[in-house]
Parts: C-alpha cells; structure tokens; sequence
C-alpha cells in the first residue's frame, strides 16, 4: 500500500511573529516510527512534514498536487488541537485528489475528540491513543469493525490495550525526511539537527490541565540498550544532538539514571537536552550529576506555579520547596534550565500570579515560560469548566490571538493577558537577568549570536516566543 503521513504546520500563525528564533524545528517522531513501522511492514511510505517545508506547501491548491502525484492509498494526519484547522485543509485536498484514499487522523486531538473531528473534517477514520498497532491494521486492510482503538463512520470500537514492550518497537525512518531543512540553530539549541526522542510513554502524574489521550497513565519504559541504539541510529542519518520529549523521564530515578549511565559507555558524545518539563518531586541529585556526564545540557521544569495551595488544587503532586531543591542541583552542575509557569489555573488569584512571577524570579533559571490556562478536550479541567468554554468552536485554533476558546471563570481575558505581561516583566525586567545573560555569553564566546537572537527577537520578544510556544 502507499501511504503518505503529513505532520501540519503551525507557519501560519508563527511564521509573522519574532518566535521562530527560540524555536528547535525537528522531524515529527510520531510519524518517523509509524513511518518505520509501515515499511517494516512491507508498505510505501512517504512522509511530509509541511512544518519545514516552505509556506506554500500548505497551500490547497499544492497539497492537490501533491496529493495527486503521490497517488496514495491511505494519507496518515497526526495533529494536536490547535493544528484542526490545518488537519481539516489537508484532508479535504487529499479527499480532492485522491478521492478513494483511505484519510486517516491521529494525535491528540483525533484521540480526545474522535466524533468531532470526523463531523467537521473529512477523515475516514480517528485513530484514539497509541497508532502503532492500528495504522498497520489500517494499511493492511483489515477490516475496520476488527480494528481495536479507533472511531470511523459507522461507530467507536473497543480502545485499544496500550503498547507495553517499547523495545519492539520500529527505528524512525528519518531517511524520509531532508536534514538540510532542520539546520537552523535557536535559542535554547546550538548543535543541529536534532532529533526529537522517546524512552518512555506514559506519564502517572494526575495534573487537571494535561491530557492523557495518547499515551495514558501507565508508565512504560525502553531498555537502556534499547535507546542507546535508538540514538546510534539516529546519529548514523546525520543527527548531531536530541531531545528527550519523555512526559515523565525520571518517573523511577534509578531507570534513568541507568539509561545515562549506558549513554556514557556507548560514548555516543551527542548533546541532548530534556525540553518537555520533568517533575521536581521525581529527581535526586545523582541524576543531574550522571546526566550532566552523559551529555545533557539543558532541561525544563514544570513548576507551573509558585503556590503551594495552587499546586494542591491542581494535583500537581509537587511542592514550591521540592522545587527550589531540584533547581539548586541542576545549577550546581551547570545545566541551562527553562521553567514553564501557567497564568490563570483553577484557584487562582491576582495575589498568586503574582506570587508566581516572583517565585520564578527567585528561583533565576534561565528562561521563563509564562502560559495563559487552557482547557484542553480529554482533561479534567476541560470537564471541570465545560460550563465557560464555547463547545461549538469549530477550528480550536486557541493559541490565536482573539481566538477565546473559554471564558475564565476568574478573570477576564484581559486581566490574563494582563498578569502574563506582568509576569514576564518581573523574570526578564531584571538586570541581574540581563547581566548574567551578557556574561554567559562573552564567558562561552556567544555573545555576537546572543546579539543575533535579541535583534530577531526585539523588544518583549523573548516573553512572546516563549509564551507562544
């Protein structure tokens, strides 16, 4: 079977903002290991990823054609909710084109919102949770009432049992993707290209604002051996640094800590950085310390909020001085620390937002990301608000300026936007900040490409690309 996979794009709303200078652009893992997992099959497969490519290739009248010169039997659509409107243009040129394709969505949003997404795009079939298993079911023509873990046109069938055995998993076919269009360096990332990775699934935490469409409460995990070949395969087609993009990576200290320790006999010597936010209660001091010699240079944290009554509210399953400790081991080894921080969560109030502001403040990680609250299908907050949010929303395109999805039931639009202005002057207004900036860069001889990035970013640019992202 030929089968294309599309990764959307976000161009549109980035490409006339001053983000693109902090952003990392890496080929799209989920598509890279269905991809793998396809051809392992016996399948053709081509993969887009309209995110690098050039704006016009988003156009409807391009995809047509690209559409009708691939000639595909089944077309894969992952996407994330505020990539539906996207996912809607590129079904419904490759139904034009290609009017007998089997067009498949799949992602989170596919995942938490299967009905809608079929009533307001023309997708044949909404893959719900891990697609390993299902697209290959697809692609091989089974028929669709036997497939576990989707929702198609005549109804929901059973969910499908999550992936336990993460070993056995395909290797990214990232041959499918040029590399000459990830070489861009960016802010927080100095070595391209880089390879976005897992070496979990899952994610046991219980935070109201987070989905678990995909992948689920259950933890499971690689081998180390496992991923270190993962990483040899992926330095073997041209990477030169990666990203873990774990939800929980440190969820059993000892496990990562185990898989560092093989990195360093493998002397794979590839910087890395762990971008998607690990736990402040989930760490120790010898994991910064063994993953700072396995080559990590830069983490995030999700703090998420400066009070301890908001994080109970929340269920984050963490506490302020549990935060405070994890920063100070990861700044006595020297790591580059990015700190997400949401503006507006439930039991808030402007007392601590503000509280926040300034809990980032003192804490003087590096970067700071400020993020209005949002309710996103499938958590329990989207249940809990379901009274403030406009359920016939079309696109869910929120992260849109004027685009507002919900009504906060404490704050007014802009008093949120208001409070995260607010926040980013407190972290970025500082001048310790901007001395200690200027210093790390004459001291790591960076300071004409700091330079660089502050012109591109401009004046408040900073606070917008990382509250954008």
């Amino acid at each position: 079977m030929r089968v294309v996979l599309v990764n959307p794009s976000m161009g549109a709303y980035y490409r006339h903002s001053k983000v693109a200078a902090a952003i990392t652009l890496s080929p799209p893992l989920n598509l890279g290991l269905l991809a793998g997992a396809l051809r392992r099959a016996g399948h053709q497969v081509v993969l887009w990823d309209l995110e690098a490519e050039d704006p016009s290739a988003s156009e409807p009248a391009e995809l047509e054609r690209r559409f009708a010169q691939a000639r595909p039997d089944m077309v894969g659509v992952s996407f994330r909710t505020p990539l539906f409107p996207q996912a809607k243009n590129i079904a419904a040129a490759a139904r034009k084109a290609c009017p007998s394709a089997r067009i498949i969505a799949g992602g989170v949003h596919p995942s938490t919102r299967p009905e809608q997404t079929l009533e307001k795009a023309d997708f044949d079939v909404a893959v719900r949770g891990e697609g390993d298993h299902s697209i290959l079911e697809l692609a091989d023509g089974v028929p669709l009432a036997d497939i576990q873990g989707i929702t198609h046109r005549g109804g929901a069938n059973a969910d499908r049992p999550l992936h336990m055995d993460l070993d056995n998993l395909a290797m990214g076919a990232w041959d499918l993707v040029d590399l000459k269009r990830y070489q861009t360096p960016s802010l927080v990332a100095k070595t391209v290209p880089v390879a976005d990775l897992e070496f979990s699934r899952g994610c046991r935490a219980q935070c109201v604002y987070c989905t678990k469409g995909v992948f689920g409460s259950t933890w499971r995990h690689k081998s180390p051996d496992r991923f270190v070949a993962e990483l040899v395969h992926a330095k073997a087609h041209g990477f030169k640094a990666f990203n873990l993009v774990d939800d929980s990576f440190t969820t059993i200290t000892s496990r990562a800590i185990a898989t560092c320790e093989e990195m360093m006999r493998q002397r794979l010597d590839m910087p890395w950085s762990l971008t998607n936010g690990i736990r402040v209660a989930n760490v120790n001091e010898e994991f910064f310390r063994i993953a700072r010699a396995a080559g990590c240079r830069l983490l995030a944290f999700g703090f998420e909020s400066g009070s301890d009554a908001v994080l109970h509210r929340i269920k984050k399953g963490a506490t302020v001085a549990q935060a405070r400790r994890a920063v100070q081991w990861a700044r006595k080894y020297g790591f580059t620390i990015l700190g997400y921080f949401m503006v507006g969560l439930p039991g808030e109030t402007p007392e601590t937002i503000r509280e926040t502001a300034q809990f980032a403040a003192d804490l003087d990680v590096d970067f700071a990301k400020f993020s209005i609250t949002m309710p996103l299908p499938g958590t329990p907050l989207w249940h809990e608000w379901a009274r403030h949010i406009d359920m016939d929303t079309v696109d869910f395109s929120i992260h849109n300026n004027g685009n507002h999805l919900y009504e906060h039931p404490d704050f007014s639009w802009p008093e949120l936007e208001a409070h995260t202005r607010a926040a980013y002057r407190t972290f970025y207004g500082r001048p310790k900040y901007v001395a200690r900036r200027v210093m790390r860069a004459m001291r790591n001889k960076e300071l004409g490409q700091q330079l660089r990035y502050s012109a591109e970013l401009g004046t408040g640019g900073l606070m917008e690309a990382f509250q954008r992202r």
